[in-house]
């Protein structure tokens, strides 16, 4: 009863508030039917938006799988130095998002490597205000974070396969990467829990704001429509500076159409989870 209140509750009211006409100067909201979906649907700052959303799902998801798969194999083949290894790469899961965006932020790390660029090499600076740029760096400093999420499955996923296995391998004469390509990615990409880990992460992604936001003051992107603007920012910068109309609701409309796509990427990827689990 408790879980159906608190989960269940802000959703019907957003339902309610997306439907009706309501801002900080009307004194009660006014009944507009889906007035605020169709604006949704013809604003094509929501779609820059959403468009900027799925490549920073998609860039960070798939960079953090690249990056946790080869540091499980590393410390998988390296037993003498997993135990100082894993301390050291696990890290970044202690660390805030926030503390993330600063630490890839220009006045981080770019500033000094511009100037070694300029001064030092004699090659043009890197500009740091572009935002196709700052895009790339916050879903890198996103994938950072996550990383150790992903290595530390896909290590327990490798060490539950038996080594009987591997060893049928190198009997046979297999090469390192011919055990990597027909044995340990296999195995892992047939282990339900990396599509569970891959569903949570996903969602965890779309609606990302921490990153984005703390560099959005540094290359001056303040205004709607940037190209790091994920939905999660987007709607703070309707709040913050309502150039819409009853920007309440229009967020809440926006927050619904979110959570209707979450479901959607989140019913994929665990119909495929139980068809793996079934399968074994």
């Amino acid at each position: 009863m408790a879980l159906l209140l608190v989960e269940g509750y802000p959703i019907l009211y957003s339902i309610y508030l997306s439907l009706t006409e309501f801002s900080p100067t009307t004194t009660e909201p006014v009944f507009i039917g889906f007035d605020n979906y169709f604006r949704m649907i013809s604003d094509g700052n929501f779609w820059i938006s959403l468009r900027v959303t799925l490549l920073y799902v998609f860039g960070s998801v798939s960079l953090a799988f690249i990056l946790g798969l080869s540091f499980a194999v590393l410390l998988f083949r390296n037993i003498e130095y997993r135990k100082r290894l894993q301390t050291i790469l696990i890290l970044p899961l202690a660390i805030s998002p926030l503390i993330a965006g600063v630490f890839f932020s220009p006045s981080a790390i770019w500033d000094d490597v511009n100037v070694v660029l300029k001064f030092v090499l004699g090659l043009p600076m890197i500009d740091v205000r572009n935002g196709n740029f700052a895009f790339s760096l916050i879903v890198v400093a996103d994938a950072w974070l996550w990383t150790p999420l992903f290595m530390l499955v896909f290590l327990s996923v490798l060490q539950s396969i038996p080594k009987e296995t591997f060893e049928a391998a190198e009997i046979h004469g297999a090469s390192a990467f011919q055990t990597f390509r027909r044995v340990t990615f296999p195995m892992i990409m047939r282990s339900p829990i990396t599509f569970i880990v891959i569903a949570i992460r996903a969602i965890d992604a779309f609606r990302s704001f921490e990153i984005p936001f703390t560099w959005a003051g540094w290359i001056g992107a303040e205004s709607l429509g940037t190209p790091i603007d994920t939905l999660s920012l987007f709607m703070y910068k309707l709040l913050i500076f309502p150039v819409y109309d009853s920007p309440f609701s229009y967020i809440a409309t926006i927050s619904l159409t979110m959570l209707g796509i979450s479901l959607v990427i989140t019913a994929i990827l665990m119909k495929i989870s139980k068809r793996l689990w079934d399968v074994q």
